[in-house]
């Protein structure tokens, strides 16, 4: 699948340009954000309730088709990730992290009811924390023992009713793209839960908002989202937990290096 808004060239965007796409990403945000509480509210019903999450979904693909559309992000995805969910496991997510664009364009370029671990300090900001507790978005609080507890056992039953997490195990952004050490809360997450490790590597992604340097946005970049094949951490316990962390660094290692020696002479 390819997404393609236009064939210009890759460019740096003005001052202008990058503010305006900060604006627009901030309206959008809030504007789906709404949209996700009136979306909730008129389906609450009985017999309305088991269309609520998919509406939802496609309210957060358009979230995520705004902002990249906004970069005129132009995106290409190999590999499927239906053909490596397979029915009935829970399926965690893991990712590269290397640009604030990460996450809308995961939602656009995925299938299926996806949901972030996100940060508990997103959950302070009223309008947004709303909207995230009603779209299913979760938090682990890692600080308090009892609270990572009860966490814990809301992400099994979000993922048994369908719901596939994504993390970004890194713990930060790379602003070069490589891929740092991942860190172990997404690993102990499927090894407690039995899930699919579904490795997806986003390559170039770094290049169209460098960390923390929003007005070096670039326009137009060419980005790929390559779903790599699924890693069943049943074959694993908590005292194998590195080995599985090894697995998972080496398929997105592997798919991310790829590129690299396509293009290099």
């Amino acid at each position: 699948m390819t997404l393609v808004l236009n064939e210009q060239q890759v460019k740096k965007a003005s001052l202008l340009r990058a503010w305006w796409v900060i604006l627009v990403s901030i309206a959008a945000t809030g504007k789906y954000s709404l949209l996700t509480l009136v979306t909730a509210l008129f389906n609450r019903s009985e017999s309305l309730k088991k269309t609520v999450r998919p509406k939802i979904d496609h309210v957060i693909h358009r979230w995520g088709n705004s902002l990249t559309n906004a970069v005129r992000l132009r995106w290409t995805l190999e590999g499927d990730l239906e053909a490596e969910a397979q029915a009935g496991r829970r399926v965690i997510i893991v990712a590269n992290h290397s640009s604030a664009y990460d996450i809308p364009l995961i939602f656009a370029a995925l299938p299926g009811s996806i949901r972030m671990i996100s940060k508990k300090e997103l959950f302070k900001i009223p309008l947004l924390s709303r909207a995230m507790k009603t779209a299913e978005i979760l938090s682990i609080d890692r600080q308090n023992r009892q609270q990572a507890i009860k966490d814990l056992e809301i992400a099994k039953e979000k993922m048994e009713s369908g719901i596939r997490i994504c993390m970004f195990p890194e713990g930060t952004r790379s602003s070069t793209g490589e891929l740092f050490p991942l860190k172990k809360g997404a690993i102990r997450l499927a090894i407690d839960t039995d899930a699919l490790i579904i490795p997806v590597a986003i390559e170039d992604i770094y290049k169209v908002l460098p960390n923390k340097k929003w007005l070096q946005m670039r326009l137009n970049q060419k980005v790929t989202v390559k779903v790599g094949k699924a890693i069943d951490c049943r074959e694993y316990d908590v005292a194998h937990r590195n080995e599985l962390t090894e697995v998972v660094y080496n398929s997105l290692y592997s798919m991310l290096r790829q590129q690299q020696d396509e293009v290099a002479p």
